[in-house]
């Protein structure tokens, strides 16, 4: 019943923090659900989207005990927003996020698995170093099984198996790159891209990098582990895997080539060490980069920036 369908970041900041609290061009009051103080949902809109705007939450929320029922309270109320995880909507509708430059994210399995949505949040387990009971290794290694992606996508969650996204499903992001071409970056680079790329695919496991540097993010650490040992156990053998590089749109689009295919090479590098029991002979490994040409979010925030900063993996 409401027909707002997007929201930019900007605008859900000041919602959140109190500053604006009528729904745009309806007059109608903003209703605001959430969880408990302290959650984890809470604790991520605190670090990546107040704090960073310098703003600190103000507006009244509505408060749950869980997440299935807050977002079962905003699918009953037209009028109602909540920030809330995927894997507990329910009924309600998902808003695509939006920015000033005309690019809009849409949550998705995938694009949750690639990282691209802003607020995609990794779970993450860690074990201490004495050797766990052997109930708990098979618990670990079951965890990471095909088996296990197909349980955790059943119970609602993003599951970590890889996937492909053909070129012809990434319309949207071609939109992106052409958009850019021209201005600050040549065309015959995006022509480049699209011809090196041609007859790929894009897996759904992707890297990404702290702002000017070519150190990996945790998540994007893990990711190196887990495809080392889809290399070594053969899953590739026969195809050409190909680490692509891609950077925010600040500074020189030369520099920014440079260092997206310095990137690209580094996560090459790391997979090929990782997967030191591989045979190498039964797939080809190379690196490209391409700068700016793809950009996922706008670069005029941090939080576009950072997503946009990242090297993707590609299979032919």
């Amino acid at each position: 019943g409401n027909p707002v369908d997007q929201i930019d970041m900007e605008a859900l900041s000041s919602i959140l923090a109190g500053d604006v609290t009528d729904w745009p061009q309806q007059a109608a009051p903003i209703l605001l659900h959430g969880q408990a103080q302290g959650s984890g949902v809470e604790q991520d809109i605190l670090d990546r989207l107040l704090t960073p705007a310098g703003r600190i939450p103000a507006a009244p929320i509505l408060r749950h005990g869980s997440a299935p029922e807050v977002s079962d309270a905003v699918a009953r109320d037209p009028l109602a927003l909540a920030v809330t995880r995927y894997s507990a909507l329910g009924n309600a509708l998902p808003l695509a996020l939006g920015a000033p430059c005309g690019r809009v994210l849409r949550p998705g399995r995938q694009v949750l698995k690639t990282g691209d949505y802003p607020f995609t949040t990794p779970l993450f387990l860690y074990t201490g170093a004495a050797r766990l009971p052997l109930f708990a290794r098979e618990f670990l290694a079951f965890a990471r099984s095909p088996q296990a992606q197909v349980v955790i996508r059943r119970e609602g969650f993003v599951d970590q198996g890889r996937e492909t996204i053909p070129m012809d499903a990434q319309g949207e992001r071609l939109l992106n790159a052409l958009a850019v071409a021209g201005k600050e970056l040549p065309l015959d680079e995006v022509q480049r891209m699209l011809g090196r790329l041609a007859g790929a695919a894009r897996l759904t496991t992707s890297f990404r990098f702290r702002g000017g540097a070519t150190q990996l993010e945790p998540q994007s650490a893990a990711n190196v582990a887990d495809l080392a040992r889809a290399i070594e156990a053969g899953f590739f053998d026969g195809r050409q895997v190909l680490f692509v590089g891609f950077s925010d749109g600040e500074g020189d689009w030369a520099a920014n080539r440079d260092i997206s295919r310095r990137r690209a090479q580094s996560v090459l590098d790391a997979v090929r060490k990782a997967a030191f029991a591989a045979d190498f002979s039964r797939l080809e490994l190379s690196s490209e980069g391409f700068g700016e040409a793809l950009p996922i979010a706008c670069d005029d925030t941090e939080w576009g920036r950072a997503v946009n900063r990242r090297v993707e993996v590609w299979l032919r």
